[in-house]
Formats: structure tokens, sequence, C-alpha cells
């Protein structure tokens, strides 16, 4: 079996396309019944890749269900964002509050302890957290918090990476989501949460973080569903120049996602890019009508997670324009 330690992997190369290749007759035939499972199978088969947008792929490829893949690809763009993460961790972003993600609206607090051993070393967190993705999964949390008021009045965020496990952390089941059922979303409330120096990721926590995530969310959960559905055309002997296309789409959003998130041209070239992959699931539709099935059903109800945030998508994709429309006429 090839591995990707077997494979010299650099930015130019297409070792992914060639483990896809000479895996897809050992692999597309196994099943996990549930979240755990699959994840020490894509622990396994991942392990060994640098990059995370391939192993973003490969959890798709090795998912029996879109949750898993979206999971796979989810979490690969968090180690994206943040490299120190372990590779073999369920990490989740915690942003969105009551009044939703941006950071004026953040209300959740990160305030330092005043005695004098530990002034400036050790914090409380406290506050409330909607939609989060693998909640009762999680190991990790990464979660954005106001630590006061800045001079020119607005919202001080700090990202803290904080163990799941840790006192103070109460997970409340949401049970009004209908996208991807086989993995929870949750609610989470921080109590007294202690938090030390060492628990916060330097820099900004809306320009470091959050405000790139979007954009390196996107083309990783693109990549594992891409994985997923190379899975399927193998598994159900879709035509070639079907594999053809998903290997091609898989090609496109590897490159981009190995370059940088915050470039007008990435923001340009991903318009398109994401425009393919939607084209992409009208052309397979005939070949899930075959399939049938629950697969079908399922299918039909998850694609549309391609839809989510085409509003934020479509005015990054505004901006990168105008950056060079003023960059042609010399107003950059």
């Amino acid at each position: 079996m090839l591995s990707g330690k077997n494979l010299i992997m650099n930015k130019t190369n297409l070792g992914i396309i060639d483990w896809l290749l000479s895996e897809s007759r050992s692999m597309v035939t196994k099943t996990y019944p549930d979240f755990d499972s699959f994840r020490q199978a894509f622990y396994t088969e991942s392990e060994s890749w640098e990059d995370p947008v391939d192993r973003a792929v490969v959890g798709g490829f090795v998912s029996n269900c879109i949750a898993f893949a979206f999971a796979a690809g989810y979490c690969s763009a968090l180690q994206s964002l943040v490299p120190v993460l372990p590779k073999n961790a369920i990490t989740c972003f915690c942003i969105t509050e009551e009044g939703g993600g941006h950071p004026r609206v953040i209300k959740s607090q990160l305030v330092p302890l005043l005695n004098d051993a530990d002034q400036g070393k050790t914090f409380t967190l406290n506050g409330k957290k909607k939609y989060i993705t693998c909640a009762k999964e999680a190991d990790l949390f990464l979660v954005a918090a106001s630590d006061g008021i800045r001079d020119d009045g607005k919202n001080s965020i700090r990202m803290i990476k904080i163990d799941s496990k840790t006192p103070g952390i109460k997970i409340v089941p949401m049970k009004d989501i209908r996208l991807v059922p086989e993995i929870s979303h949750g609610e989470l409330i921080f109590t007294d949460v202690t938090i030390f120096e060492t628990d916060l990721l330097p820099g900004d926590g809306y320009i470091d973080y959050i405000k790139p995530f979007r954009t390196i969310e996107d083309l990783h959960i693109s990549a594992g569903i891409l994985g997923y559905l190379f899975r399927n055309a193998c598994k159900y002997d879709w035509d070639r120049d079907i594999k053809e296309s998903i290997l091609s789409r898989i090609v496109s959003v590897r490159n981009l996602a190995l370059s940088s998130s915050s470039a007008p041209e990435v923001h340009i070239v991903i318009g398109d890019v994401l425009k393919q992959i939607k084209e992409l699931f009208k052309l397979l539709e005939p070949f899930w009508e075959k399939v049938g099935g629950e697969a079908k059903q399922a299918w039909d109800r998850d694609k549309t997670l391609m839809n989510i945030a085409d509003k934020a998508r479509t005015r990054r994709l505004q901006t990168a324009w105008e950056f060079y429309e003023k960059k042609r006429t010399g107003n950059a």
C-alpha cells in the first residue's frame, strides 16, 4: 500500500492524485458506523501527509458519508490556520455568538486575574458560543474572546486554545441543525474557565484567525468533499471522464490551498473554482440517481453545504477585483 511517507511532497507534485488512483480499490468498500471509528481511520491514513489540504482529501476519500468528509476538511483547515495544532485531534473554531460572528458582537470576555503572583499570566473566560461543529467530539476548542476595547474604540479579540475537558465548559447539543447530522453541533457555555498565558495564540484574533479562516475553510472542505466524490466514483464505477473532472478540481483546490489565503488573486481564482465544483455537482446528478437509496438522499441533503456563506464569498471576490482595478489605474 502506498503511504504519504513514501512520496516526496512539495507544492508542485501530485502525489495525492497518485495515492487516490492507487488506493481506489482497497478502501472504498470500508465503512465506519460512527464518528469515532471514522476518526481513527482518518488519523491513520492522513497522518503521514505533510500538507493539511492533502489530509483533507484523504479524509474525504475514507469517508462513507459527507458529514465525515466535511469534518476532515474542517479540521484540516484549522491545522492550516494554526500549524501547531496536533494532527490527531478534533479541533473546533468557536466564533459565533447570539449576535453573529463579527468582532463587534463578540461578548465572551477574557479577564486577567489581578493577584500579585499571577497578574498578566492567568485569566478567566466567560461567555457563550453557538453552532460549534463537532462540539461533542472535540479534543480542542479555538475560542475568540474580547480582552477589552482598544484605543480606537474597536473590540480587541484574542484567540484561545482550550482543551475540551477543561473545567467550566458546558456543551449543550443543538437539535435544529438539518445538514450533516452524523456529526454533532452544539452551544458552548464558558463559566469562569481558567486560561493561562500559554493558551493564548499570538497576534490579533480577528486579523490573524477569524478573517482568513473562511477562505481556508472553503478550500479544505471542498478538498474533503471532492475526495468523498472520488471515493464514490470508484465505488460505483462512474465514467472515467467524471473521475478526471473530480481529480482536476482537486488539483485546483490544492494549489489554491497552498497559496496565501489573503492574496487578492487567490480570491479571484477561487470564485471560478467553486463555480466549477458546483457545475460538477450538476454533472453528477444522473450518476447519483443510479446510486439511489440513502446515499443519494444524504447527498441531496448535504450538497448545499457549498452554498453556505455565498454572500461573504461574493464580497471577497468583489474586493479582490476592486484591488486590481485600483492597481491598474494607479490608485492602489
